[in-house]
């Protein structure tokens, strides 16, 4: 059998990542100042699946402005 690339469901992928982030001052303090501090090392995976996960998919308005690849 072949393993197809999947995209992370976001609901499952923001969840993860709110969590963490309500208790960790190192990406709490990564996303109040995007590009000048660093996610944990958790947290970093974490929100790298998140960004896997593409746009929130009630984000409508997104999905008509986006170009087609």
């Amino acid at each position: 059998m072949s393993e197809q690339a999947t995209t992370p469901d976001w609901y499952g992928a923001d969840k993860a990542y709110q969590l963490h982030h309500c208790s960790c001052g190192t990406c709490r303090a990564a996303g109040a100042r995007p590009g000048a501090a660093q996610r944990s090392p958790t947290g970093a995976q974490l929100w790298a699946t998140y960004e896997q996960a593409g746009n929130p998919p009630h984000f409508n308005w997104l999905k008509s402005t986006t170009p087609s690849p």
